[in-house]
């Protein structure tokens, strides 16, 4: 008979156990199950592995020497294991709004194709970090690069710039406004800004002093940004992006002139311990890197 694997696991349970009722419990099969693998161990071993003279089930002078050399066995094989598994581990990549473009998708496509052990998985999450801070993604498309975590140094996270995009109003379809071909920030000094508070892309000092929304409706998700702007309760603010993905009956988008682009930062913790970050930033800053040859 040849030894597996599982007569090595119920033989070290019933030694640390000291019952085979015990052991069968620990295992969750029945005591009957425990007791027939034992002893076709022995048989395989040829002598007894267990001392079943006494109220506990001790190991024998053979058991004893057999059960070093079982939990050695067991432990590299469930090391093994266990790398083997951290091997073929996904990638989870968080993003907010509407990031995943065409360009980004296909760049995630090529590293599938060239990676298919750690495929993307994408998490959308409505905060500024897109699940970073709780370490519920692996790397993330922001918005904002971040400056680190409270109670930690600024250089808790590392990140590169990707793209830049144009700036877009959205307002409700039937808005004066919408008919325009381009704005400018003085246009919108009397209309309610709608400001995603979580993970919204304006930043503080995108107006002159002074010169900001008078009036501001805040909200927490996109979805949420979305109702309240085709609701006509309110105008936004948003990426080039959100108009050519996320386009929507009840609302138009208006080019924004003579303010900065948006940045997209792809973004991660520092000391990740995931096998395939640092293949994927550098795929990521190659496909994002202008060639040499472009004009």
């Amino acid at each position: 008979m040849s030894v597996e694997l599982r007569h090595l696991r119920v033989f070290i349970a019933v030694c640390e156990a000291r019952s085979f009722t015990d052991a069968a419990m620990r295992m969750t099969v029945s005591q009957p199950v425990v007791s027939r693998t034992v002893k076709q161990l022995e048989e395989a071993v040829g002598a007894e592995l267990i001392d079943r003279s006494t109220g506990e089930a001790r190991p024998t002078e053979a058991g004893s020497v057999l059960l070093d050399h079982a939990r050695a066995a067991v432990a590299k094989f469930d090391h093994a294991l266990s790398s083997a598994r951290s091997l073929s581990r996904p990638l989870l990549l968080g993003y907010t709004w509407s990031m995943l473009d065409s360009r980004i998708l296909s760049t995630v496509e090529t590293w599938e194709s060239a990676h298919p052990l750690h495929p993307i998985v994408t998490r959308r999450c409505d905060d500024r970090l897109a699940g970073l801070g709780d370490g519920s993604t692996d790397v993330a498309l922001v918005r904002e690069r971040p400056t680190g975590l409270p109670g930690r140094p600024d250089d808790a996270y590392r990140s590169l710039t990707l793209l830049s995009e144009d700036r877009y109003v959205a307002l409700p379809r039937d808005h004066p406004l919408s008919e325009r071909t381009v704005l400018r920030l003085d246009d919108l000094a009397t209309e309610v800004f709608v400001d995603n508070t979580m993970s919204g892309t304006v930043p503080s000092g995108l107006w002159p002093p002074g010169g900001g929304p008078q009036r501001r409706l805040p909200v927490e998700t996109f979805e949420d940004w979305t109702f309240a702007i085709a609701a006509g309760r309110g105008i936004g603010l948003t990426p080039a992006s959100t108009a050519a993905l996320r386009p929507h009956p009840s609302l138009a988008f208006v080019a924004l002139a003579e303010v900065p682009p948006v940045d997209l930062h792809l973004a991660w913790r520092a000391g990740s311990d995931h096998p395939a970050l640092a293949a994927f930033t550098s795929h990521m800053k190659r496909a994002f890197t202008p060639s040499a040859s472009s004009p």
